[in-house]
């Protein structure tokens, strides 16, 4: 390799612990060219090519993390909706959590995929479990893997088996998803505030989501400028107290425009 090359590649390797974007695009320049040169040490060549993949993953990491920030502090806590008989309790169901998580972390970029993981010999599933995986990808690029054991819903509080496998297995799932996706985005459903009871919001049912919706279509509104108005993140989530202010405003607006 000449001289000038030798000087291009040392000074590469020297500065490749910072990751900048433009330093980022201009070592893959460096790349695409040496690529072509039939002169180039092979071994610094490779050097290179790690050192920009280790360059880029960081910063996908970097972009991951900073939207993980973003999404656990907009998702609120989230309404319990549900009774337990068998315990006499109320918890939030999976559609509960959805509901409400999910246009705020996908805006940031994230999207979960769930699927049943396996035993391993490092890592046996203990018994009557099943093993589930969350694979956490935000559109940057970078991916977690998350997992967890959920006991499988087989019997009622007293011990007796009172579902089918499938159906024990279904119910484990929905569970598991509910679980994780609480973990994963740091969701509290209000079991985790001491007595000191963050404000909870209660949001409007799914016949006054879609009367607001057909109210937005009807008028034309624009959906962004009403969201910022009403201030709710998607109109599902439109707090329950405020249903009787979107419906006089929109109504205002229609026989406005009639």
């Amino acid at each position: 390799m000449n001289e000038t090359m030798e000087k291009v590649v040392q000074e590469f390797e020297s500065r490749a612990i910072a990751v900048v974007e433009p330093r980022q695009n201009s070592l893959l320049d460096i790349i695409e060219r040496l690529a072509s040169n039939p002169d180039v040490d092979i071994a610094k060549f490779q050097a290179l090519v790690k050192i920009n993949e280790d360059s880029m993953d960081r910063s996908e990491k970097q972009e991951y993390n900073a939207a993980m920030v973003k999404a656990q502090r907009r998702i609120p806590t989230v309404l319990k909706n549900k009774d337990n008989q068998q315990t006499n309790s109320r918890y939030a169901d999976f559609d509960a959590v959805t509901k409400v998580a999910k246009p705020i972390y996908t805006e940031e970029g994230f999207a979960i995929s769930f699927h049943e993981g396996y035993a391993t010999p490092e890592k046996p599933i203990p018994d009557n479990h099943i093993r589930m995986i969350a694979d956490v990808m935000h559109e940057a690029g970078h991916t977690e893997i998350k997992e967890a054991d959920i006991p499988l819903d087989s019997m009622g509080i007293k011990g007796t088996v009172n579902k089918t496998g499938p159906h024990a297995k279904g119910s484990s799932f929905q569970y598991g998803r509910r679980y994780m996706t609480c973990m994963i985005f740091g969701i509290s459903t209000g079991d985790d505030d001491d007595g000191n009871s963050a404000e909870r919001v209660e949001y409007i049912s799914q016949d006054q989501e879609t009367e607001i919706n057909d109210l937005i279509a009807e008028t034309k509104s624009n959906v962004p400028a009403f969201l910022k108005w009403i201030k709710a993140d998607s109109v599902e989530t439109i707090a329950a107290k405020d249903y009787k202010k979107a419906i006089t405003m929109l109504q205002a607006k229609k026989e406005k425009a009639a």
